[in-house]
């Protein structure tokens, strides 16, 4: 069975470009820009899960079913998809995560005067 990871992997850097420049462009809001890839790692996850679960709950049945090779091929699939979609999930949140300030906070004394 074929996979085709480049084709998955280029197809979806092309579309993530392509929505990012829209954003930069003031086509789309950042808001958008973001719903959309939320809703497609949401989806990729969902039909990657369901797959994986249905072809777990065959091996553990003891069941080998002709269909199994389609759940597994779309598995894969969608989770090729979902590792790319979760890069640019963290490519969009990178610089809003490098402003959380972490509080200071003191450490407590211990007794015998060890932190």
């Amino acid at each position: 069975m074929i996979y085709d990871f480049i084709i998955v992997s280029i197809l979806l850097l092309f579309a993530y470009l392509g929505s990012y420049t829209l954003y930069h462009k003031n086509f789309i809001s950042r808001a958008v820009h973001i719903r959309l890839w939320n809703i497609l790692i949401l989806f990729s996850f969902l039909v990657s899960a369901g797959a994986g679960l249905t072809l777990l709950s065959l091996v553990e049945c003891g069941l080998a079913l002709p269909i199994s090779q389609s759940f597994l091929y779309w598995h894969i699939k969608f989770g090729m998809s979902m590792f790319w979609i979760a890069l640019f999930h963290m490519h969009s949140y990178w610089k809003s995560s490098k402003n959380i300030k972490i509080p200071d906070i003191p450490l407590r004394k211990e007794k015998g005067g060890k932190y």
